[in-house]
């Protein structure tokens, strides 16, 4: 195996939706970049994990996020020559806000392109091993096929989705014995929903299930919305992994297995059993099961599911949080919960995005310091986008500033976002 020993000012842990975006604000502001991403791509959920339409960019009153996100989704539609409806033209009724759907081979040669430009350098198939603080300084130790790579930095970003920088450090994290069950994208087309009637599928759906033929979680949202949900959505984001732990590739690899199967199991259910469906095509699958929650970081503030929902003002604030409550589970399905008024719009503190008693190290995406419920609203991935945006500016004016990430001014922060296309803060 080779060594490679590297020297960059920022290491971020992560090209997922928090990290991607992290990296590219950070290049901006001209910093040296090092993003270590263990897929083959950029966008993590949204494009390899194959959910990719981000919410929630407006309310129905304002825009909430925009920045680096927004502008690559601009950019992704004008390459596939697609107008964006204004949020004048859309109507939040299902939903607090509205989904936005991304063209995932776009959106992805797309961040990686605007990364590049950026500076950064991107190590793909690589994680992270060892990390050791020297003094004012990181040494980050990862692996890739063939390589141990070396890196000493001076602020370390992690948006792993899973803590894997935090934990590698010995840090506190918090760990629900009882998580969100996680899933598996995939895509069934070609079923002719003119033949289709939802009492009739709903019933043969009822009887599969008395008789053991699907197993609960095969179609994930069976106690709040018909089966003719599923079979309109092709499958897609519509199966359940109970006991999905993503958290090390023992995990990866059982929810992998367990949600091929159930996918597997759900086409032949469909095609076989489901009039109108029996010219249906199991057309996409994507190549890795998906966690909604694994480790939160213990940070310097915690954000609670009343505050969430009361959108209590801090004076820390560096985004936007804006969604509902989309607590995954196994006894209905999913349990929702929206704001009492469109006016709420709750935000993100820079606290919550400081591991607790760290220095020179920060973190963004569902990683961040929340309790479940809240962990819940705070995940779309909108959100963790804007929060990779603040940590990528609050790492890249600690390095020029010569001060610890978190000593960097809040208002300084926000400013640099906004500078690159953020909404202000209020």
């Amino acid at each position: 195996m080779r060594e490679q020993r590297e020297t960059v000012d920022v290491v971020i842990a992560g090209g997922g939706t928090a990290g991607h975006v992290a990296a590219i604000q950070a290049g901006r502001a001209g910093v040296k970049v090092s993003l270590i991403e263990a897929s083959s791509m950029l966008g993590g959920t949204m494009t390899d994990g194959g959910v990719f339409m981000p919410n929630h960019w407006h309310s129905p009153r304002q825009a909430v996020v925009q920045g680096i996100g927004w502008e690559l989704f601009k950019q992704s539609k004008e390459v596939e020559g697609l107008r964006i409806k204004p949020m004048t033209e859309r109507r939040a009724v299902d939903t607090p806000g509205y989904y936005s759907n991304i063209n995932v081979p776009i959106y992805a040669t797309l961040a990686e392109q605007a990364a590049l430009e950026a500076g950064v350098e991107i190590h793909y198939h690589e994680f992270i091993g060892e990390v050791h603080q020297d003094g004012n300084e990181w040494e980050v130790t990862s692996f890739a096929r063939g390589i141990k790579r070396i890196t000493r930095c001076k602020e370390l970003i992690d948006c792993s989705g899973d803590a894997d920088v935090v934990r590698a450090l010995g840090r506190p994290v918090d760990k629900a014995s009882a998580r969100q069950p996680g899933t598996l994208q995939y895509r069934i087309e070609g079923i002719d929903m003119q033949q289709v009637w939802e009492g009739e599928a709903q019933k043969i759906y009822d009887e599969a299930m008395e008789k053991g033929e699907l197993e609960k979680g095969d179609w994930a949202y069976f106690g709040i919305y018909p089966f003719l949900w599923y079979l309109q959505m092709g499958g897609h984001n519509a199966t359940h992994i109970y006991g999905c732990d993503t958290s090390d590739a023992d995990g990866q690899t059982a929810a992998n297995i367990e949600g091929r199967k159930r996918m597997l199991r759900m086409f032949e259910f469909v095609r076989d059993r489901i009039p109108g469906a029996e010219r249906a095509v199991l057309k996409q699958m994507y190549t890795r099961a998906l966690s909604r929650e694994g480790c939160r970081v213990i940070g310097e503030h915690v954000v609670t599911l009343d505050e969430f929902m009361a959108a209590v003002p801090y004076d820390d604030a560096v985004c936007n949080a804006f969604n509902y409550i989309d607590l995954h589970n196994e006894d209905n399905g999913c349990e929702e919960i929206f704001h009492e008024s469109e006016e709420l719009i709750p935000t993100v503190p820079f606290r919550a995005l400081m591991p607790k008693d760290t220095s020179r190290l920060l973190v963004a995406g569902r990683i961040l310091s929340a309790d479940r419920k809240s962990l819940a609203g705070i995940r779309a991935q909108c959100t963790c986008m804007a929060m990779g945006q603040a940590v990528g500016a609050a790492a890249a004016l600690a390095v020029q500033s010569g001060r610890a990430s978190r000593d960097v001014p809040v208002a300084d922060i926000v400013a640099l976002t906004v500078e690159n296309g953020a909404v202000p803060l209020h």
